[in-house]
């Protein structure tokens, strides 16, 4: 019996899974309804949002993204209609370095990641959970990660949702130095963005070198722990 539990706790740490949110505390009393909140610029609008790779820990697969509602609330009640199309890749720009070109900040290895709507009803506190079509590999060993949201035909029927941010800064939206983001016909705020979580169901920790070298040698003595008992 202890060899079995033994087993299953390295296979266990093996599969284990870690949440990620990046930009917690969210700032007060406040939020920002670009890319996912409003009728965001009409069609054919592009945003970006960078993540310093310092936010993470190690190597991960991303499954999903999640932007919260919790901290202004503008009483709508549906999310917004139209469609979105989020690619992720690894970027050598920085939360305070984003070019004002879209393009210039795209990583070798872009990955369209999800297209589609995100028509939902809604209420104050809810949670965008977008699953992603494509999981996304990201190794912060790498660069930073980068997401691209384009976006078309949006309407506003059910009203704004201002999702939590971090960096406003009383209205400087500089207040962070992990966050950047460019919007609109280019404009940049370095150390400003949305809070974005990556939750312990959708992010699978990947296992680094030395974690894979302890499973196998717990994984040796459990075998001979088992072969002893069994008298081989």
């Amino acid at each position: 019996m202890p060899a079995l539990l033994l087993c299953f706790v390295l296979l266990t740490a093996a599969s284990a899974v870690a949440g990620v949110i990046v930009g917690q505390p969210a700032d007060p009393g406040t939020g920002n309804c670009y890319p996912f909140g409003c009728a965001y610029g009409g069609n054919g609008t592009e945003y970006q949002q960078v993540y310093n790779s310092g936010q993470f820990s190690g190597p991960i697969t991303i499954n999903n993204l999640e932007f919260y509602n919790t901290q202004f609330d503008f009483a709508a009640t549906a999310m917004n209609s139209g469609t979105w199309a989020i690619s992720l890749s690894t970027t050598s720009a920085d939360w305070n370095t984003l070019s004002g070109n879209f393009a210039a900040n795209i990583g070798a290895n872009n990955t369209l990641v999800f297209t589609g709507n995100l028509d939902q009803t809604w209420a104050f506190g809810d949670t965008l959970q977008i699953s992603l079509t494509t999981p996304f590999t990201y190794d912060p060993s790498m660069g930073n990660l980068l997401m691209d949201v384009m976006v078309n035909g949006i309407t506003a029927p059910g009203g704004s949702i201002y999702f939590d941010t971090n960096g406003n800064n009383e209205g400087e939206f500089n207040g962070n130095t992990y966050l950047g983001r460019v919007y609109n016909d280019g404009a940049v705020n370095s150390g400003y963005g949305l809070v974005t979580g990556f939750d312990a169901g959708s992010i699978s920790q990947i296992p680094e070198p030395g974690s894979m070298a302890l499973i196998g040698s717990g994984l040796l003595l459990v075998g001979g722990l088992l072969r002893r008992k069994l008298g081989r």
